[in-house]
């Protein structure tokens, strides 16, 4: 059986993270394999794993028990899922010693970064700068005149409470606000992905914030599997596709490390949280979106010289990583690229349901 198995559930288009934790293993000197759970056996992280496991659904009643056998009988040391609606579902699960190398939130920090408002809420507690944010319900209530006054604003953001990349998202000025509210109420779900058809409700389901002018950035807040702060990756966003960062500049970490430790410390959270910053025009820093996984940036900080795959590697080993694995080098600008690959061949293993591994 290998030293250190890592299980990448919804892998799908991301071939890159399972080469880059198969990268890891030998980074660390450990014999070891990388699987793959994923609902499409064709997935293109399927193709490059060393084993692939048929998912569940995690809405399926069966999907605790489905996750338990998969660890166990893959002997998983350590697990990440880049899927929000599965670490939604991990975050919920029962308590059992299987699960301990789920690399997760605990359920009520899940719940809050799920919830827009909430999550607000909880960084001005912790002394971190955000945008303020109200209901849609609220900000329609308040009037243009008295919102303005109170966001300190003239164009506002719109956006799904609990929306996953750009759900409900709009801008707009004072005298449009109500058209965006408008537009919104046809995009946004509650947390479970159910849809609100009753617009009075529905503007329970959006939040409104002031439009900030600055530079968007992406940070993540690393900190090890025990929850000790160990680094903040940061990039400039120069262009973005689908939702995600499409090309980024890496830069100097040091004035984005305060935001980073108040963030782990409000979060309590293993392993790396995502953070989309805006840095206005005067210089300050406000956290405008929080996303607890490896997140579309991440990789243009990777080809910068980060390796925070082989990081949890070394944290799972008990060791502590090579210092070059939590730094970029600043100035660096990367890019994603289409890549093709065949993902239906003979060398794909599969793990069948008695423990043994069969060709697909």
């Amino acid at each position: 059986m290998p030293d250190f198995t890592v299980l990448v559930a919804s892998g799908g288009r991301r071939p890159y993270l399972v080469r880059w934790f198969r990268d890891a293993l030998r980074r660390n000197g450990v014999a070891g394999r990388v699987i793959v759970a994923d609902l499409d056996p064709f997935s293109p992280a399927a193709a490059v794993a060393d084993a692939f496991v048929e998912a569940l659904p995690v809405t399926d009643p069966g999907y605790a028990d489905w996750l338990e056998a998969t660890l166990r009988r893959g002997a998983v040391t350590l697990a990440v899922s880049i899927n929000d609606f599965e670490l939604s579902r991990w975050a919920r699960l029962d308590e059992r010693p299987a699960f301990d190398v789920l690399v997760r939130l605990d359920a009520e920090h899940q719940r809050i970064v799920e919830d827009k408002l909430a999550t607000a809420q909880l960084l001005a507690n912790a002394g971190v700068t955000s945008p303020e944010t109200l209901l849609a319900s609220t900000a329609l209530r308040l009037g243009v005149s008295a919102l303005s006054e109170r966001l300190g604003a003239d164009e506002f953001v719109v956006k799904g409470r609990f929306g996953s990349g750009s759900r409900g998202l709009g801008f707009a000025s004072a005298a449009s606000l109500p058209e965006a509210i408008a537009r919104a109420r046809g995009e946004v779900t509650h947390r479970d992905g159910r849809s609100e058809p009753e617009p009075d409700a529905a503007d329970e389901l959006i939040v409104v914030q002031p439009r900030l002018r600055g530079v968007e950035h992406g940070v993540d807040v690393v900190t090890d599997l025990r929850g000790e702060f160990a680094t903040a990756l940061v990039r400039r966003k120069i262009a973005m596709r689908a939702g995600e960062t499409d090309r980024a500049e890496s830069v100097d970490a040091t004035p984005y490390l305060e935001l980073a430790r108040g963030v782990a410390r409000a979060l309590g959270h293993r392993g790396l949280v995502d953070l989309d910053v805006i840095r206005t025009d005067a210089g300050e820093l406000s956290v405008i979106d929080v996303n607890p996984r490896f997140g579309g940036g991440y990789p243009l900080s990777h080809v910068a010289g980060a390796d925070i795959p082989a990081a949890y590697v070394a944290w799972g080993l008990g060791r502590d990583p090579e210092p070059d694995w939590l730094r970029t080098r600043p100035g660096t600008i990367a890019a994603k690229a289409v890549e093709v690959l065949a993902v239906a061949t003979d060398r794909i293993p599969q793990e069948d349901p008695h423990g043994a591994a069969a060709s697909v």
